[in-house]
């Protein structure tokens, strides 16, 4: 994580480019980096780094409208924002589910989708809808999907699915399915602290 702030200041000072690859590579890294900096309660940086992804993804889609990505990196930023605000959450999260939504309509299978809805069921309160079941289902199916894909281990996203799927089969009690799962990713990622030092020992 050390490094990530510079790996994204780097791709901010690259000229200009429009490219949908370039364009999504760098909302997706500030996706990474916001979910960090939330999670060490770092929320003043969090907050603006929502809000300019949010602004460069905003344009993006009126340039790729048919990107099942960008609706779920905006559902993910908006995620977020009911983080740092739950109170806004009546308002936020129906905003959130709507970009999913239309995301699942472009392309079912683009594991992204299916782990943010994950995330959505992970995240709400029971009383409002939230399922732990639910959510290891959704994160199941984009661990499913992600694995399908020929160079998905290249990518951080793919350990990251993998992690909050162990994370939630913890919070379940499924013990032996996490601790499986855990050292198979460790066998890839060694370094991965999150799963080497905080999940891996809760799942033995």
């Amino acid at each position: 994580m050390d490094n990530w702030p510079s790996l994204i200041d780097q791709l901010e000072r690259q000229p200009g480019s429009d490219d949908f690859n370039f364009i999504f590579t760098l909302c997706q890294a500030q996706y990474g980096y916001i979910g960090y900096l939330l999670s060490e309660k770092k929320k003043k940086e969090a907050k603006q780094r929502i809000e300019k992804t949010m602004t460069i993804l905003d344009q993006a889609i009126i340039q790729y409208p048919d990107s099942a990505k960008l609706y779920t990196l905006k559902a993910a930023l908006i995620g977020y924002q009911i983080g740092l605000k739950p109170w806004k959450a009546p308002w936020l999260g129906p905003q959130s589910q709507e970009n999913i939504e239309l995301a699942k309509k472009l392309d079912p299978k683009e594991p992204s989708v299916w782990f943010e809805e994950g995330n959505s069921y992970f995240f709400r309160p029971t009383i409002f809808g939230g399922s732990r079941e639910t959510a290891i289902r959704n994160y199941e199916k984009a661990w499913k999907l992600i694995n399908a894909e020929p160079d998905a281990k290249k990518n951080w996203f793919y350990y990251y699915v993998g992690a909050w799927l162990s994370n939630a089969y913890l919070e379940e009690n499924r013990k032996k399915e996490a601790n499986n799962l855990l050292k198979e990713l460790l066998t890839e990622a060694p370094d991965f602290k999150w799963v080497s030092e905080e999940l891996l020992p809760r799942s033995k």
